[in-house]
């Protein structure tokens, strides 16, 4: 927002692919926010600028990605913030979003500690389901129900037919937006579904619903041009359930870079729109 103040900048890890390495700061900014830490990556200015070192080592079926960070000028004796992510050869050979959404989650409480702001609860971040290794969060309605009706002697499973029933969604490829904003769109979108307990699939299917995502960016002048992110709700018999429209003006330069961290903030506002969409078409009379 405007008015908050970025806290800590972010340098791209040290000896990581400049590609991986530049999402990798972005993602991590991202996760700080669900520490209540305003972050950006660097050269923003702010009073803590924050800089990691990258080694590897090899690990049981694959590699250990190990990050020192550090905050710049802070003595030399005081230990770093040291993140360990494991990941499979492929996955780090291709720079996968997973491995960076993984890399950002276990950096971010460990970050938040180095510089004074210990978490004091589990994040619940959108990065978290994409990267497939989330901390436990409350588990699904059925499984409570029946972890509940365990703890409590005489009491009986509820009937599967009174089971809350899981939403799933599957996100379509986004596109029209230029450079990598239609993956970045796509993986945002996932990720910010993923984190409010929606089911996400691959496929679809005869109760699955589908997101689709279409851009266009037109030029106002040579400097700035008119974004336009498109959202709409199908439901599972492939009929509309509504849609919604963020527009703003952007500069045509940034437009045209790379999307990373933007495209997480784009989805994650544009998610609310869609589970009230959701929402509107579960409780709609039949």
């Amino acid at each position: 927002m405007p008015q908050d103040k970025v806290e800590l900048a972010i340098a791209p890890p040290k000896y990581m692919l400049p590609a991986m390495a530049n999402r990798v700061a972005a993602a991590l900014a991202i996760e700080l926010q669900s520490y209540g830490i305003v972050a950006a990556v660097q050269p923003a200015a702010a009073p803590i600028q924050l800089s990691g070192t990258m080694s590897t080592r090899d690990a049981e079926s694959g590699i250990e990605i190990q990050i020192d960070w550090r905050i710049d000028g802070a003595p030399k004796s005081q230990e770093p913030a040291t993140s360990k992510t494991r990941a499979r050869p492929e996955d780090y050979a291709e720079a996968s979003e997973r491995l960076v959404s993984r890399i950002a989650q276990q950096a971010a409480p460990r970050v938040a500690t180095l510089i004074g702001k210990p978490p004091t609860y589990q994040a619940r971040s959108p990065g978290q389901v994409a990267a497939g290794m989330s901390v436990p969060e409350e588990p699904p309605p059925d499984v409570a129900t029946a972890m509940a009706s365990a703890n409590v002697p005489g009491s009986a499973p509820t009937p599967a037919s009174q089971q809350q029933p899981q939403v799933k969604v599957m996100v379509a490829e986004v596109t029209g937006a230029p450079s990598d904003g239609n993956r970045q769109l796509y993986s945002g979108m996932r990720r910010a579904l993923g984190s409010s307990k929606i089911v996400i699939v691959d496929a679809g299917g005869p109760d699955v619903f589908t997101v689709v995502g279409k851009v266009s960016l037109t030029p106002i002048d040579e400097q700035k041009g008119q974004l336009v992110v498109k959202w709409l709700l199908k439901d599972p018999a492939g009929k509309n359930v509504g849609d919604l429209e963020q527009a703003n003006p952007v500069p045509l330069a940034a437009a045209k870079g790379s999307w990373a961290g933007f495209g997480d903030i784009v989805a994650t506002a544009a998610s609310e729109g869609v589970l009230e969409l959701l929402e509107k078409a579960i409780n709609r009379p039949h």
